[in-house]
């Protein structure tokens, strides 16, 4: 019985925990507040089952994170190759059959019994597994022009297979990995020449659109988000407007929990704009501590990143910490409408089935990586109060002995195995 209480025993990092404990009580009270506008679109008013759908996912969302963190992180750099292959061919799925659900962009595939599916999610997190896996086990090191430009290219051949349909994934996720790279010591001319090659595809994008706007299909919504940014008229009715308002009037200590006022004509105010509800109705207070949570929670994979065991959990904490904060970062910075519009939830407060889920098995992953790491460090320890009790042993009996005048080469010579096991 006690066997299995420890058993069901959290692991890791505890601050972690807690962290992750309040933005999922932050989440189910915000998002119950915030549904306004698409539960009367969508749901027919019926906010009260959308709100346990969201209590459901919530729930997945801990238990899986709870089961990741049980599981040994280095089994995945085993099959990180099969992770890759696998990407690859579900972002070509997700091309060519994947279906819209009320959205501009095909994002979706549909699995029996399942409904909605969001690859690109799940693809973040395999991606950083792999890089991670190969900056571990790369020969000549990433400094290797060859491989820099191997790593770099198969990076950015998931992120062109992401690019058409959902732009800002694909620049998270290459800007991550990349951030990964420098990290692990790439040089920095060579990444300034994958930057400038980056910025010239950009370009020929933008020029391709201006010529045929049906060559590239989502390319238009881009243009028109950046122009509207660039040019937006503080007048007209529009979802960044709408939460600067919301924003505005929260002031220093909000409206109050459930008093938004705004929130009832944002389209996606649980979901992008989820940040400008917690603004209005927490007001400036509740949106700095949310940040601070962030920042506390980036801190921590970065602790772990330097306590782990091996390299490739060192790459795979630090990216997985990026991942999160960048994608915190951008969705942030557009309900203040610092940056156009994206579409990035905010990790584990926004409303969301699949985004949820796999930052949660993310998140596990990051436990898991600090709980095999403190694991290893009692073990070593064990072993050096193990050998300073030899050596403490054996200098008792070395004393005995030299009082009877009887000391034996087999004592001396066990005290020195001990010192040298205890110094190894």
């Amino acid at each position: 019985m006690s066997n299995n209480k420890i058993n069901l025993r959290i692991k890791g990092d505890k601050v972690i925990w807690i962290v992750y404990l309040l933005f999922m009580l932050i989440s189910l009270v915000l998002v119950f507040s915030s549904m306004g506008k698409t539960v009367y679109e969508n749901r027919g008013g019926n906010i009260f089952g959308m709100f346990i759908k969201h209590f459901f996912l919530l729930t997945a969302g801990f238990l899986a994170t709870y089961i990741s963190h049980l599981i040994n992180y280095k089994y995945y750099s085993k099959y990180s190759n099969i992770m890759y292959g696998g990407s690859v061919l579900l972002l070509a799925i997700t091309l060519f059959i994947g279906e819209i659900f009320g959205k501009a962009a095909s994002r979706w595939i549909v699995l029996p019994f399942i409904g909605q599916f969001q690859p690109s999610e799940i693809v973040k997190y395999l991606l950083i597994i792999y890089v991670a896996n190969r900056l571990s086990t790369l020969k000549e090191g990433i400094k290797d022009r060859k491989n820099f430009l191997i790593l770099t290219g198969q990076i950015a051949f998931v992120a062109i297979l992401i690019f058409p349909e959902n732009f800002s994934t694909a620049f998270l996720l290459f800007c991550c990995c990349f951030v990964m790279l420098f990290i692990a010591g790439a040089k920095i001319k060579h990444m300034l020449s994958v930057i400038g090659l980056g910025a010239a595809v950009l370009f020929a994008v933008f020029i391709v659109h201006e010529i045929n706007p049906e060559i590239i299909e989502r390319s238009g919504t881009w243009v028109n988000r950046i122009d509207s940014f660039i040019n937006n008229d503080k007048t007209e009715y529009n979802q960044p407007n709408i939460a600067t308002m919301a924003i505005a009037t929260g002031g220093i200590l909000g409206k109050g929990i459930g008093n938004t006022e705004q929130g009832r004509f944002l389209s996606e105010s649980h979901n992008d704009f989820i940040f400008a509800i917690i603004l209005e109705e927490g007001g400036l207070l509740l949106g700095v501590a949310i940040i601070i949570l962030y920042i506390i929670l980036f801190y921590r994979a970065i602790k772990i990143s330097r306590n782990a065991l091996g390299l490739f959990g060192s790459y795979l904490a630090i990216g997985i910490g990026l991942i999160i904060i960048l994608q915190a970062m951008i969705n942030i910075m557009v309900a203040t409408t610092l940056i156009p519009v994206t579409g990035q939830t905010l990790p584990f407060i926004s409303y969301g089935g699949t985004s949820l889920l796999f930052s949660s098995v993310g998140l596990g992953l990051l436990l898991s990586i600090d709980a095999r790491s403190n694991k290893s460090k009692i073990e070593l320890e064990k072993k050096i109060i193990d050998s300073e009790k030899k050596i403490i042993d054996s200098e008792k009996k070395i004393t005995d002995s030299e009082k009877n005048e009887t000391v034996t080469e087999s004592d001396k010579e066990d005290i020195n195995t001990n010192r040298n096991e205890s110094n190894n």
